[in-house]
């Protein structure tokens, strides 16, 4: 992912370089486009902070830029660490914490379903007492479908808030709203939107 964003910037006069993990190292990378790839096994916040600190010492690096979905929320980690232009760990947040994006839509006045944060207990039993059945848990940021359970019941949606621990708090539950799903891409530039393109889903995630 990312190669021709990669080409893009080297063939701006940016110096690029990659970090990536080491079971990537043998992909199809542009090699004549970066400069040097960094491989870590597994990511982990304090590793890579200090090992970025550690070529920070001989590389002035300007940008820091996420690649994926999944790699958003450890950019803004980064860029908070070293004080780099671009969005921070609250806005990121809106591109992939769930619960966020909702509070967000919600104070901007756009409709969504019912929901609450799985935070307190008094909050979780006046959803499951006031908005009827069927609802959703969801991962707060994981993508698409993955770790969605549909909870038909009270009684099985503690069940499932119990089972889920001390991981509880990185979990939302919504009311399930049936109908057609559509995911729009769209880029945005000082407030213009330049490009949309809405894609209708085949079902249900």
């Amino acid at each position: 992912k990312g190669e021709d964003f990669l080409k893009a910037c080297k063939a701006e006069g940016n110096n690029v370089y990659l970090l990536t993990k080491k079971e990537l190292e043998h992909e199809d990378w542009p090699h004549d486009s970066i400069e040097e790839i960094f491989f870590i096994d597994d990511w982990n916040d304090d590793d890579v902070i200090n090992g970025i600190a550690y070529k920070f010492r001989s590389i002035n690096f300007d940008r820091f830029v996420a690649l994926d979905d999944f790699d958003v929320e450890k950019a803004t980690m980064l860029r908070e660490q070293f004080r780099m232009p671009g969005m921070g760990q609250t806005t990121g947040r809106y591109f992939r914490d769930k619960l966020a994006m909702r509070i967000q839509a919600q104070d901007s006045k756009i409709s969504v379903p019912a929901f609450t944060a799985l935070f307190n207990d008094d909050a979780i039993n006046l959803f499951a007492d006031t908005v009827p059945a069927l609802w959703l848990i969801k991962p707060r940021s994981e993508a698409s479908a993955t770790g969605i359970k549909k909870i038909h019941s009270k009684e099985e949606l503690w069940e499932v808030i119990h089972s889920l621990g001390d991981d509880r708090h990185k979990y939302l539950v919504e009311k399930f709203a049936p109908g057609d799903v559509y995911h729009v891409d769209s880029l945005i530039y000082e407030k213009k939107v330049l490009f949309t393109r809405v894609s209708q889903y085949l079902d249900t995630p």
